[in-house]
């Protein structure tokens, strides 16, 4: 029938994967779009205020729960049914899923490029990092995770728990740029070695900021930083060092202390929970120990904190 298109289940114009959403291109005319995304539970989404657009965005909750909190902690659940309609956005809206939500999204204006664009770039980042490092494929994983949930235990900002999720995740991705013979040496690393290593924040801060998340690099660039001013690359202290910063340093920490690498054996939880209150203070933050430690005493032992994905 001409002008009518009638299409399948399994039919669409182009489609982008990603461990936690799938995101499908079904039509497209005019400037308008209509896609169909899936995104797994406990993952983030931001409809983000963006002033000088005057477009028009619809979604559709096909199947799935999510919760938004307004500006004063308010939540609203919405499920199958429900949708939500954006049209000059004032401020960033946070959302964050309870299940997989599948969603019919329709936009007035060409967005599925960009939209691939950006994802597939997390992914290349990602898959770089996972090269490089033999470490560090489901650590960034886990951190992004066990970050999350500190952060959000101690009641972060949306916009700024955003960010952690990110930097937690791409914490590392400066690391491309060391050799593989030192990333991976089993023995101790020479002085040449350590600078090497000691310039990986500082490139991992210039990689992101030359993406849409480059507000996350300066969190990147701190994350080995410690509170007592004695970590790098600048020597920062207590609260010159930024909280998510803070947050990804006890959590990166941790992980690299029950994780097995080649120059020592995993130590058990409750053996790195014990290193770390012991150098709180010094090298941690206190208060951001104290939540981790309590955030960790709320999972069984041997749950895998790389299953809650985060974008």
């Amino acid at each position: 029938m001409k002008g009518v298109h009638i299409g399948r289940e399994s039919d669409f114009i182009k489609q982008v994967r990603k461990r936690s959403t799938e995101i499908r291109l079904l039509a497209k005319a005019n400037g308008i779009e209509v896609m169909k995304q899936y995104i797994a539970p406990n993952s983030h989404i931001t409809l983000t205020c963006e002033p000088d657009w005057n477009g028009f965005e619809f979604y559709f909750i096909l199947d799935g729960a999510l919760v938004c909190k307004d500006e004063k902690g308010r939540a609203t659940r919405l499920e199958s049914g429900d949708y939500i309609a954006v049209t000059h956005l004032m401020k960033d809206v946070y959302f964050r899923t309870e299940t997989g939500v599948t969603l019919l999204y329709m936009s007035s204006e060409p967005v599925f490029h960009a939209l691939s664009a950006e994802i597939q770039g997390l992914v290349a980042l990602a898959k770089k990092v996972e090269r490089k490092d033999s470490h560090t494929q489901e650590h960034c994983e886990r951190i992004q995770s066990l970050s999350m949930l500190v952060g959000e235990k101690m009641k972060l900002p949306p916009a700024r728990l955003e960010l952690l999720i990110y930097a937690a995740f791409l914490h590392d991705i400066g690391k491309i740029g060391i050799p593989d013979d030192i990333l991976n040496k089993k023995g101790p690393l020479t002085p040449e070695e350590w600078q090497e290593i000691v310039k990986h924040p500082t490139a991992g801060r210039a990689i992101i900021e030359k993406t849409f998340l480059r507000d996350a690099g300066p969190i990147i660039e701190q994350h080995h930083e410690r509170y007592d001013g004695t970590g790098y690359p600048h020597g920062l202290k207590g609260d010159e060092i930024l909280v998510e910063a803070r947050i990804i340093a006890v959590v990166d920490a941790f992980d690299a202390m029950i994780s097995d690498r080649p120059y020592r054996v995993a130590m058990t939880n409750e053996e790195a929970i014990a290193e770390l209150k012991r150098c709180a203070g010094s090298q941690f933050d206190s208060g951001v120990v104290d939540v981790f430690n309590d955030v960790i005493s709320t999972y069984p032992p041997g749950v895998s904190f790389s299953e809650y994905k985060c974008f």
